[in-house]
């Protein structure tokens, strides 16, 4: 029989909660029942793993595990098509279509299992199950009994061979010899330490012409600013973005690129926004202060153009096509008491959203129609399994 699916962590990783990868923390909170958490973990970091069939293939199995049958659908189909042959993503997806009452595609999919691994035990339980109830109402019970769980694929565990484990003792011992010496020599490091450079940093110092005359005059503009406000603004952008506090960053960019600036300033502002990166779920968590609330938002939308936003709300009038999914995004109406605000939602996707419940949506603030009206280019979207 083959067995279950292996993640394997890397160098110390195998026993620091913080160096596992997020698929091996993901499966380590499936395993422990933690499906939704795992969730939110997983659809944090979409677009690092867009196109791996283990993320695809966690995320499905952790909806199919909390009863969210349709999205898990549309996660497992992403998962198969990655790797057409394993026999795991064909297990669940042949699991649900038993859900389903689909018998004859669970069927063919289980027999498609038994064809690439032949000894495979559930495939061939499931068989003798659905021949056993075929043609009766027997195997809705059967579901309804909770036994259909059985034939889910299990979570896949952290496997460590013997020589991983002497490598990875090796490169621990390694780590901490160096970090013996760095702690050693900790004074002389400390200069290298004073001022981190973030990629691209370098690139934005202003020169001393750029500085001497750093206001341009004439000309229509959305913002007014004084040459002392300039390099103020643009300073602040600098240490924003040296600091990986992006969305802070982006405000002093739009406010330098739409004032009277001179082109040279706003030039090396516009390359600092090339270096600008998208957030996940969790770096918005951690640090709401980083998140722009939809107030500030709607009231200044040139200053908080392609900044990224954590917003909770409901959808409605959803559209979904082969490539994408649009839909009005009621902000604050999560609890179905209040909306703040209605902004439409792109994703560039097809995806799977239900209108009654709570909906949150991990976004860029782009114009819509106008420049002084918003709306959102989503990254990705979450709601609660309850």
């Amino acid at each position: 029989m083959r067995g279950p699916l292996v993640l394997v962590s890397a160098g110390c990783g195998l026993w620091t909660p913080a160096f596992q990868s997020t698929l091996t923390k993901a499966a380590g909170l499936a395993r422990r029942g933690k499906y939704e958490a795992a969730s939110q973990l997983l659809e944090s970091e979409v677009y690092n793993y867009r196109d791996s069939f283990m993320f695809f293939y966690l995320l499905g199995l952790c909806c199919l595990y909390s009863g969210n049958y349709g999205v898990a659908h549309d996660y497992l189909t992403r998962a198969h098509e990655l790797k057409r042959r394993e026999p795991s993503a064909l297990l669940a997806l042949a699991a649900l279509y038993v859900k389903r009452a689909d018998s004859r595609r669970a069927i063919s999919l289980y027999l498609e299992v038994q064809d690439i691994d032949g000894k495979n035990r559930t495939a061939k339980r499931a068989l003798n199950i659905l021949k056993k109830y075929a043609g009766s109402d027997d195997l809705q019970a059967w579901i309804e009994k909770g036994k259909l769980r059985s034939l889910y694929p299990r979570f896949p565990r952290a496997k460590v061979k013997p020589s991983k484990v002497i490598r990875n003792i090796v490169f621990c011992a390694a780590f901490l010899t160096l970090a013996a010496v760095a702690f050693s020599k900790r004074h002389e490091f400390a200069a290298l330490y004073a001022k981190p450079s973030r990629a691209g940093f370098a690139e934005t110092t202003l020169t001393a012409a750029e500085r001497q005359d750093p206001a341009m005059l004439g000309g229509v503009y959305s913002f007014i600013l004084t040459e002392k406000q300039i390099l103020s603004a643009y300073e602040n952008a600098r240490r924003y973005f040296n600091e990986h506090r992006d969305n802070a960053a982006m405000v002093e960019i739009n406010r330098i690129t739409g004032s009277n600036a001179n082109e040279g300033i706003k030039n090396k502002a516009r390359l600092m926004e090339n270096y600008i990166e998208a957030p996940g779920f969790e770096t918005l968590r951690r640090k709401p202060s980083d998140n722009i609330k939809y107030a500030d938002a709607v009231k200044a939308p040139l200053l908080y153009r392609n900044c990224y936003v954590l917003w909770r709300g409901a959808a409605a009038n959803i559209i979904v096509g082969q490539a994408e999914t649009t839909f009005d995004f009621l902000i604050g109406y999560d609890k179905r008491t209040d909306v703040e605000g209605i902004v439409r939602v792109r994703l560039p996707f097809a995806a799977n959203i239900d209108t009654g419940r709570p909906l949150e949506v991990l976004g860029k603030i782009v114009p819509l129609y106008t420049p002084e009206v918003i709306g959102l280019e989503g990254i990705t979207v979450h709601q609660p399994v309850n």
